[in-house]
């Protein structure tokens, strides 16, 4: 299901694919998490199946106390989560694709320089593009921008309409059209 506007946000996920070499999943998460939970915001963290670092990240989120944090490793139905959240923040992959055809804006930061070549990413598609990846800067760009996404209603509700108009449920029909076409 797509995400329907709602004037708040109560959850959001953290995503950056397969492997996460960065390992921003968890510096981003713990610069976002005192803002999350003080305004109950909900974080889902889907990390992917070649993240090295997904004990650390358990053991870290098990001590927080009433903790607000869902961590998911190598899910293969990734947009079940996603129809929970309002706002997401990944790298800039296929995942961005989508968010758009969920209707979820999205914080996206291109992890290497072939992500950032990926023009889809931009606000009139939905969505905050960030240069790129900065190992002291980031988590801090991250949180800032976030905050202005959670408390600008008018701004989100934007980019979220500018998400709208993405819907990619034929193609997949459309391919396996030109499949069977092929084939006789």
């Amino acid at each position: 299901k797509t995400h329907v506007f709602e004037n708040y946000v109560n959850a959001l996920i953290i995503t950056f694919g397969g492997t996460d070499q960065h390992d921003l999943t968890r510096k981003i998460l713990f610069s976002i998490l005192p803002y999350c939970e003080r305004n109950s915001i909900k974080i889902f963290v889907v990390t992917g199946s070649g993240y090295m670092y997904l004990k650390e990240l358990k053991e870290e989120v098990l001590k927080l106390s009433d903790s607000n944090v869902e961590v998911t490793h190598a899910t293969g139905v990734m947009s079940r989560i996603m129809e929970k959240t309002s706002i997401a923040i990944t790298s800039n992959g296929r995942t961005v694709y989508e968010l758009a055809h969920m209707s979820i804006p999205a914080i996206v930061i291109p992890v290497n320089e072939r992500e950032k070549t990926h023009e889809f990413a931009c606000e009139k598609n939905g969505f905050i593009p960030l240069k790129g990846f900065k190992d002291k800067e980031t988590p801090n760009e991250v949180l800032n921008t976030l905050k202005n996404l959670v408390e600008n209603t008018t701004y989100r509700k934007k980019l979220y309409q500018n998400t709208v108009p993405f819907n990619f449920t034929h193609n997949k029909k459309n391919i396996l059209k030109r499949i069977e076409k092929l084939l006789q």
